[in-house]
């Protein structure tokens, strides 16, 4: 039989009538389980049913027209009532608590510890953001001052290299453009045309450059 069934407690007074007049040799295995699952039902219900009564009765203490109490005496009931409790639960071997005031106490100090530590976490959190907002800025006009930098060097060498273009640039004129035509018929490509051309020009140059003694 399945441990997991469950009966209700009409059913189970009704299982229970019939098992009394069964005598106990025929029972069968399921038959004994089913007896215990009634059994409980039924009986778990009545004592439960005194103990609400009993607390029924507890709570007439309320009355201040004929009693005389403070906080603390109402606190008081209430732990001994718990620590019975709790003390009951543990007899049928489950994890079953009984929360208690004492118990209240510490979940109230153990959320008053979290409240503060995540306010002490989100303040530090706002100081460490700060800290990479100063410092990213810091790095981002470091970057663009290197930026400059850079762009400047690349300025310079622009300048400088279109200008030593502008002095390797070949002028050509109609004597030129003939030797160019009649290169280029001979099979020459235009980077060798261009080359000599170049090495023709800086030859002349260097000879412009020297000085001759009379």
């Amino acid at each position: 039989m399945d441990k997991a069934f469950k009966v209700s407690f009409a059913k189970a007074q009704s299982v229970l009538n019939k098992f009394r007049y069964k005598p106990r040799k025929q029972w069968s295995n399921d038959d004994r389980v089913l007896f215990k699952l009634c059994n409980f039902a039924v009986l778990s219900r009545k004592r439960l049913n005194q103990i609400l009564l009993s607390l029924d009765k507890l709570s007439k203490l309320s009355d201040k027209s004929h009693y005389k109490y403070n906080e603390l005496d109402i606190k008081l009931l209430k732990e001994l009532i718990l620590e019975r409790l709790d003390d009951c639960f543990k007899k049928f071997k489950h994890k079953i608590s009984v929360i208690k005031e004492s118990d209240l106490q510490k979940i109230k100090e153990h959320l008053n510890n979290i409240k503060n530590e995540n306010l002490r976490l989100e303040n530090e959190i706002k100081r460490l953001n700060f800290i990479i907002e100063n410092f990213i800025k810091e790095k981002e006009i470091q970057e663009i001052g290197d930026v400059w930098e850079i762009l400047n060097k690349k300025v310079a060498g622009s300048k400088t290299s279109h200008k030593k273009k502008l002095e390797e640039k070949l002028s050509f004129n109609q004597e030129n453009v003939k030797e160019f035509i009649k290169k280029w018929n001979q099979g020459h490509t235009t980077v060798e045309i261009t080359e000599s051309f170049k090495k023709i020009g800086l030859d002349i140059n260097k000879s412009k450059k020297k000085t001759y003694k009379i």
